[in-house]
């Protein structure tokens, strides 16, 4: 029978020998596989093309041989041990490097820096990943031959851009110093005393310009420098009564001695006219500056300010109107009045709280209000408002307070604790201000859509007239002008058309986003208006937000987690 034997050759590969001998026996490609799979090289890559050769040759060799007549050796590498092989694949933005190894077949595995040179051999430079490097080592060495492992070595970094200078206030503005009181000794806190809280020396610093930053430069794997966008420069404004600082320009500093404001990049100082009250005794005020008033302002009475008021005490059936913010420490009380049945259009409220800036008080009720971001710490009553951002009614920290009743038209949102009474008020919340914007510039832009439909109208008469013209009668540069402008406004007419779409796109992003959030809960007779959609609560609710979405106003728990 002929003898098949698995020998090593001088490659360290493995050799399939045969010793052919003439007889019955046979020889063929299963026995051969049979074989390699219980020798103890059954792992090595196997050349089944030379397999086949050896036996190919075995049957030519035997053929002319006499039975039990042996031939000459026939010898094939039938086995191969495999080192293992890696390939560097660098991603498109050279911003990452990856190592594909496949593991050895019996041959020389990979250690982490051989991966390490064929990566720097394939153009890998920088941020080379150590750990990913001996990771990927190991794993070459125990997981299995023969397959395939990827491992990320090398990681570019992105260049951080630079920050944008800012202003740093170095002083509190009236609102933030009085809703934040110095304690006493004894944890106390005098909410009238505010004068020495609120004013400014003359050479006092106000403000700081921290200047922006160059950014962080980064690399690709490849060593390519990225470079930082640098941050953008800011002007500090010296407001009334300030200046830049002779000796540091990126200093402003107080002229005056009074009540700092801010202002759009950098402060304002207000000259201050204090008062303990404001009543019949003093009359009605009216004041460039800012105002402070220790007690109460009472009934009928009126206070206009350039720049901020604030009010120790209480508002009482009175006027304020501010340039900056108002700031109440008491409450501001309206004469009650029957409301439910009557249009926001047909109802006057005793007290008038108009400010260009922010409104605080602790409570109201039976008020008309108007500014920009309103926070009322406990309850609010019963009142008309307007604001061009949102309502906050509760403390800084959570809305927890009450909205009951009342008439509210906000830009943005309105969060409470509670939204609504158990007796059913009418509480009505409108986010239409903004919507209303938009529809006005959607008229003019059709109004301007209509007048270059006209004029391309008019063209397009003109145009077919001089096409009729007998040949050679119209000029060519008549032609050339009319096809020009009609062209012209054509374009003109598709360019509104698109800018008519986006402020109609604007309009339906913008109605998804207001929205009513209520912490504890929400009562019936809550009604929501958002544009052309509305929907009152006919139940009550707990934790909720009421919002539109799809044609439809949701209302939706708050799941607190």
């Amino acid at each position: 029978m002929t003898q098949a034997n698995l020998v090593e050759n001088k490659k360290n590969n493995i050799d399939l020998v045969l010793q052919p001998i003439k007889n019955d026996s046979v020889i063929n490609e299963s026995v051969i596989q049979s074989l390699i799979e219980k020798s103890e090289y059954s792992h090595l890559e196997l050349n089944i093309s030379n397999i086949r050769n050896a036996i190919a040759e075995l049957n030519s060799v035997l053929k002319p041989l006499q039975k039990d007549k042996t031939g000459r050796e026939i010898r094939y590498q039938v086995l191969e041990r495999k080192d293992a092989t890696i390939e560097i694949k660098i991603d498109d933005d050279e911003m990452s490097a990856s190592a594909e190894i496949t593991t050895a077949l019996g041959g020389k595995n990979l250690t982490a820096k051989d991966i390490l040179n064929s990566a720097q051999a394939a153009g890998v430079k920088k941020g080379f990943v150590k750990e990913g490097l001996i990771r990927l080592a190991q794993k070459s060495i125990t997981e299995p031959e023969g397959i395939l492992l990827k491992e990320v070595i090398a990681k570019g970094k992105t260049p951080i851009n630079g920050s944008n200078a800012r202003i740093k206030l170095l002083v509190q503005c009236a609102q933030d110093r009085i809703l934040r009181p110095r304690e006493r000794d004894d944890g106390t806190v005098d909410m009238r005393d505010l004068g020495d809280i609120i004013c400014v020396r003359v050479g006092e610093p106000l403000a700081q310009i921290i200047p922006c930053t160059e950014g962080v430069k980064g690399y690709t794997v490849k060593g390519a420098p990225l470079e930082p966008n640098p941050g953008d420069d800011i002007e500090m404004t010296a407001g009334e009564g300030t200046i830049i600082s002779p000796k540091n320009k990126n200093i402003l500093i107080s002229t005056l001695v009074g009540l700092p404001r801010s202002i759009n990049n950098g402060i304002a100082i207000d000259e201050v006219y204090k008062l303990k009250n404001v009543d019949v005794t003093t009359g009605h005020i009216k004041f460039e500056g800012s105002v402070i008033i220790d007690g109460d302002v009472c009934e009928g009475m009126k206070v206009v300010a350039k720049g901020d008021i604030t009010v120790g005490g209480f508002v009482e059936s009175a006027y304020l109107e501010a340039g900056g913010d108002i700031t109440i420490i008491g409450g501001i009380l309206g004469k009650k009045q029957e409301v439910e049945d009557l249009s926001k259009s047909d109802i006057t409220m005793s007290a008038t709280i108009n400010a260009v800036g922010n409104i605080f008080a602790k409570y109201c009720q039976y008020a008309d209000i108007t500014c920009n971001t309103l926070r009322i710490n406990n309850q609010l009553m019963h009142s008309i408002i307007d604001v061009n951002d949102k309502v906050w009614v509760g403390s800084e920290e959570k809305a927890d307070g009450k909205l009951i009743a009342g008439y509210i038209n906000a830009v943005n949102s309105v969060h409470a604790g509670t939204v609504g009474a158990t007796a059913g008020s009418a509480t009505t919340i409108t986010f239409n201000k903004k919507i209303q914007e938009y529809r006005q510039q959607i008229i003019e832009v059709e109004e301007q859509l209509k007048i270059e439909t006209n004029k391309t109208q008019e063209l397009k008469v003109a145009t077919n007239k001089i096409k009729a013209l007998p040949k050679g009668k119209a000029p060519a540069e008549m032609i050339k002008k009319v096809v020009s402008t009609y062209q012209y406004h054509a374009r003109k007419m598709g360019e509104i058309l698109v800018e008519k779409e986006i402020i109609e796109a604007q309009i339906q992003t913008y109605m998804t986003e207001v929205y009513i959030e209520a912490t504890e809960r929400i009562y019936h007779g809550v009604k929501l208006n958002i544009g052309d959609f509305n929907e009152r609560t006919k139940r009550e609710h707990g934790p909720s937000k009421m919002f539109y979405l799809e044609r439809k106003v949701h209302i939706d728990p708050i799941i607190h987690t």
